[in-house]
């Protein structure tokens, strides 16, 4: 008899990087995971005047903790599908003892701070106007899509949101599928002694879903054809106490975020500190400023003298073949 392989933690950390491989092949394969990728180069962030002067001086976006977006269901909601699949397969019978090893360990998805900047694909929406830049009395600000991520200081998620939810329960459902598959393969090469292989298979059906249902919303946020960024703090690779955690404050709420700052401010800050090797061997290469495109003025502004401030502020802080465009709602909010 074939002596079995050990389950270790190095043959954990191997089989999860050849899951990642297969999940990354299937992707462009199989049709129940359907696939989507923005159809833009422009995405658009939509604030207030006092954002986009932030914005701009300081040379960063800033991640609110998902906990604290207008949609109060945000990640509960992707919970939600997970549960629903599972309900569906339970009644399949399809490896229950690992569908229920996920119910009972799903909490665990919430340990995961999660921190997100949020876009449209669209830069001139009322709703979006109304909710998110003052009445229409802020600005959109359109970001080239294929250079905002490389030129951040920090590893990101790119995430278009998914509203559909049959497609949703569809992708879930594959996924699963795909992850216990993988492991039935490969159950007997392996000395499960001191290992429980349900929960391994479990936990790893969880790591990999819920980086999946942080980009699914309500159909009823449709309209905001929302696209997004999301950093993640889950206490090994980045650890909170390593992180600056800042704060603002709404009408009622102290709220958390993070900065997002670009790698050249980085850089700079880095050499005056005399850390100048930590800053990046190249850094001619590294885009001075965000890679803004166009800031579209909100409908409830005067268009020509908040266009003279915004002029002003790009060419104070280097900014050239900006565009600055006026929103085309037909009325004041």
């Amino acid at each position: 008899m074939e002596k079995k392989i050990e389950i270790t933690e190095e043959a954990i950390t191997a089989l999860n990087m050849q899951l990642s491989d297969t999940i990354i092949g299937e992707i462009f394969r199989n049709e129940k995971l359907g696939k989507n990728f923005p159809e833009t180069n422009i995405i658009y962030h939509y604030t207030s005047i006092f954002g986009l002067i932030s914005i701009i001086e300081s040379q960063s976006l800033f991640c609110t903790n998902i906990n604290f977006l207008n949609d109060k269901r945000e990640f509960k909601y992707g919970v939600s599908v997970i549960e629903e699949v599972i309900q569906k397969l339970k009644k399949e019978n399809f490896w229950n003892s690992i569908l229920e090893m996920v119910e009972v360990s799903i909490d665990q998805i919430y340990k995961v701070e999660r921190y997100v900047t949020c876009f449209s694909k669209q830069g001139d929406l009322l709703g979006q106007w109304r909710a998110y830049a003052n009445q229409g009395k802020g600005v959109s600000i359109g970001f080239d899509l294929h250079k905002i991520d490389s030129s951040l200081d920090k590893y990101i998620s790119l995430k278009h949101i998914e509203y559909d939810h049959d497609l949703q329960l569809q992708v879930i459902e594959e996924l699963f599928r795909i992850v216990i598959a993988f492991f039935l393969e490969r159950k007997d090469i392996f000395d499960w002694t001191n290992q429980n292989f349900d929960h391994l298979v479990s936990y790893v059906i969880i790591d990999f879903i819920q980086d999946i249902i942080s980009s699914y919303k309500s159909d009823s946020f449709k309209e905001e054809q929302e696209f997004r960024f999301e950093y993640l703090i889950d206490g090994n690779i980045v650890k909170k106490e390593e992180e600056d955690i800042y704060f603002r404050s709404s009408d009622s709420l102290i709220i958390p975020y993070v900065k997002l700052e670009t790698k050249y401010r980085k850089f700079l800050r880095d050499k005056e500190n005399g850390e100048y090797e930590s800053a990046g061997a190249y850094p001619t290469i590294l885009l001075k400023n965000l890679p803004i495109r166009e800031i579209i003025v909100g409908p409830s502004l005067v268009y020509d003298d908040i266009k003279f401030g915004i002029e002003e502020l790009l060419l104070k802080h280097n900014y050239e073949n900006v565009r600055i465009l006026k929103s085309d709602i037909p009325y004041r909010l």
